[in-house]
């Protein structure tokens, strides 16, 4: 245990430095001021840059480069856009590396046992990414519940002899965030050169939402074959209406088992606080003993299995 607090110590330090640099000292690198500059002076062959194409993950340009190419990092960076989450992705990794070492130096100063401090300080870097899922999860119920009237909105401009673009528009004028913002960002895609097909998909993958992934490819197979796209767009308005009755029906019906998931969960601490509060001797075994210690661990490791377990047999997949 000796090794654990000088090497987190360390990488609380490196990470404290590199995220006051990220927050506070930024130099000014935003794309589009490249693009204006570019533009004002001249191509300048390979540094010419791409404004919609490009998506920055650090406003260091070594770390950035060294981001861009790990998987894992773009992942992170796409789930942060459908959360809408618009905080660098190097500084959220420094802000969860942060975090991590910081409670693995509290879990060493209070001398807990090593799988102990592991479990804690995985759980307390878990966190962070559990906000994002939560996050796009909200979002994309934002985004659900406004989609059907923008699909109307749309029909009602096709039908007044409008293109495509301008019921985008229209959309992205009217409709409140998150639909509005996308539709708007969809615009100036298009405006900027990028063609209908490529800004639907972008859109799609922005926001991860079955609809809109079915909204995208109906939009794309009409631009490709032609069709009654008015028509087009009732129905899958009407097809989403349907659905989210359904969804709301299952949520009625699963309610139950939620609350019980709940209880289930928070029945083990709020003995323990009363036991506390009461005979705080009783409960102290847990820590003195050596046993205590893996006891508590082996105890969170089933408690998060089995909510897991009630989870999914509370959701539905449609």
């Amino acid at each position: 245990m000796k090794f654990i607090l000088p090497v987190a110590l360390f990488f609380l330090i490196i990470a404290v430095c590199e995220l006051v640099y990220s927050l506070f000292v930024k130099p000014d690198t935003r794309t589009i001021n490249k693009v204006v500059e570019r533009y004002s002076t001249g191509p300048r062959g390979k540094d010419e840059l791409d404004i919609l194409y490009y998506r920055k993950f650090s406003d260091i340009k070594l770390l950035d480069r060294m981001l861009s190419t790990i998987p894992a990092v773009r992942a992170l960076d796409a789930l942060m856009q459908q959360g809408g989450v618009s905080t660098l992705a190097s500084v959220f990794l420094l802000s969860t590396l942060t975090a991590g070492a910081g409670l693995l130096l509290i879990c060493t100063s209070l001398q807990l046992i090593l799988p102990l401090s592991i479990l804690i300080t995985g759980a307390g870097m878990v966190l962070p990414f559990l906000y994002l899922l939560y996050k796009r999860k909200q979002r994309r119920s934002a985004f659900e519940t406004l989609f059907p009237d923008a699909l109307d909105l749309m029909g009602y401009s096709l039908k007044a002899g409008h293109s495509i673009l301008a019921s985008f528009k229209m959309v992205a004028e009217e409709i409140a965030a998150p639909v509005g913002e996308e539709f708007n960002r969809v615009v100036e895609e298009i405006n900027f050169g990028r063609d209908l097909d490529s800004s639907l998909r972008n859109f799609s993958n922005r926001v991860d939402s079955p609809e809109l992934r079915f909204f995208v490819t109906s939009v794309i197979i009409q631009h490709e074959t032609g069709g009654n796209l008015v028509e087009m767009l009732q129905r899958i308005s009407e097809v989403i209406r349907r659905k989210f009755r359904f969804r709301e029906k299952v949520k009625t019906l699963s309610a139950e088992g939620k609350l019980s998931a709940i209880i289930l969960v928070a029945l083990p601490f709020l003995i323990a606080t009363a036991i506390i509060a009461l005979n705080p001797g009783y409960i102290m075994v847990l820590v003195s003993d050596p046993i205590g210690p893996y006891a508590i661990a082996i105890a969170l490791t089933m408690m998060a299995i089995g909510s897991f377990i009630m989870y999914k047999l509370v959701q539905l997949d449609m």
